[in-house]
């Protein structure tokens, strides 16, 4: 900040433009709402207040919770959290124009929840309205808003059981978990070659653009089966040159299966043949060729790119690493553990009204700037978000720490 104010010169040619009250929690870089308030403090300044995104009773309550912040916060020292403007609808005559008052279209949902409870109650009310759509042609935009990504993960499993199709907008999107979990399956094998689990699945990864397709999804369940089944793995990989069916399992197997089934798997045992030999390579070198062989879309190429960097950063970083950590290193983004910005379109830049009819699964960080008709914030209460009343409830120390240590403290 001080930096920034030496490089306006004497004069002063700074324009800032924020909101003091958007920088909480302090998300964007040098978001500290006391640097921009100084600075308006310090600075001409101009009030820009007019919101077209809300309709006027949710802008009456975001309202009221800053006149509550400043005046009545139990805890006086959050109570310079959210300052003035209020929020105003734009003036007659003006772009946008803001949604018409509903007020009943805010929920308020007193009743105590456990997390389980709270979990079926809200994928029961969404399946519940998506349903009321019926065959109608224009649906509506849902979101469902969590504190953390693991609540994020639970709630998509509660919507897949129910048959809701849903957005993920977590730590990384699904486009960008597959791809990095396609690349993962195929270092794990590589890692481990005598293993017939992870060769089954290194095929499935093969031919993952098959899966759309139900007769092909059946014939690769039908290979990958029969590949779980190799005793020796080197049987089928590198069968030796004396011809015998004991040491061919390819060959021992010609009489019994099909002719098609035969033909995949030679063409998959060329594949990882050259896998294998590619394995010496350095780890971003091997990722892109693996890549090749595996992925069409050009996002999901871009990616694997992306991914190769950060692998040979790790390789670089910890000398002794080889395959095994490396694939360990994919993995933590590929169950979604580690944040991670793909290519896909819904990294890129999210729009709403593409997935109309679908629930996005975000969390409430994730979430700024964006619209949708319909949203649930989940885990509004006492627990989540503390305020320093007497009911406030906290996670525990651990109960074996000596003493109750505060061990993070």
């Amino acid at each position: 900040d001080t930096l920034r104010y030496s490089t306006s010169g004497v004069g002063g040619n700074w324009v800032r433009v924020g909101d003091p009250n958007q920088a909480i929690f302090e998300t964007f870089t040098t978001a500290d709402p006391d640097l921009l308030r100084n600075f308006i403090n310090t600075n001409p300044n101009a009030d820009m207040p007019e919101s077209g995104r809300s309709q006027p009773s949710v802008i009456n309550l975001a309202n009221h919770l800053i006149d509550w912040v400043m005046n009545a916060h139990p805890e006086e020292q959050a109570r310079g959290a959210l300052s003035l403007p209020y929020i105003e609808a734009v003036p007659e005559g003006y772009e946008p124009v803001n949604p018409p008052d509903n007020p009943e279209a805010i929920k308020f949902i007193s009743r105590k929840f456990t997390p389980e409870e709270e979990l079926e109650n809200v994928a029961k009310s969404v399946k519940s309205y998506l349903d009321s759509f019926g065959e109608d042609e224009v649906k509506p935009t849902i979101a469902i808003l969590v504190p953390r990504n693991n609540r994020g993960v639970e709630v998509i499993e509660a919507l897949k059981k129910r048959n809701v199709e849903v957005i993920e907008l977590i730590s990384s999107t699904s486009t960008t978990r597959a791809a990095a979990g396609s690349l993962n399956y195929l270092l794990s094998y590589l890692a481990d070659p005598q293993s017939a689990r992870k060769l089954s699945k290194a095929y499935e990864v093969w031919r993952r653009d098959w899966r759309e397709e139900v007769e092909k999804a059946e014939f690769v369940k039908v290979v990958s089966s029969l590949i779980q089944r190799v005793h020796q793995v080197e049987n089928f990989i590198a069968p030796s040159r004396s011809g015998d069916n004991e040491s061919d399992w390819l060959a021992s197997i010609s009489a019994d299966e099909a002719e098609q089934v035969i033909e995949e798997l030679k063409e998959f045992r060329v594949n990882v043949q050259r896998w294998l030999n590619a394995v010496t390579l350095p780890i971003d070198q091997l990722v892109l060729t693996l890549a090749q062989d595996v992925f069409s879309e050009a996002s999901d190429l871009a990616l694997a790119h992306k991914l190769a960097l950060v692998l040979r950063k790790a390789a670089d970083d910890h000398n002794e690493w080889r395959l095994p950590e490396l694939t360990a290193e994919l993995a933590v983004i590929a169950k979604n553990e580690r944040r991670f910005i793909g290519f896909s379109e819904d990294d890129s830049g999210f729009d709403p009204e593409r997935h109309r009819g679908k629930v996005v699964v975000t969390t409430m960080h994730r979430a700024k700037g964006l619209e949708w008709d319909r949203v649930y914030l989940m885990s509004v209460n006492n627990y989540d978000f503390p305020s320093g009343m007497p009911n406030d409830r906290f996670i525990s120390e651990k109960w074996f720490i000596r003493q109750g240590l505060n061990l993070e403290g």
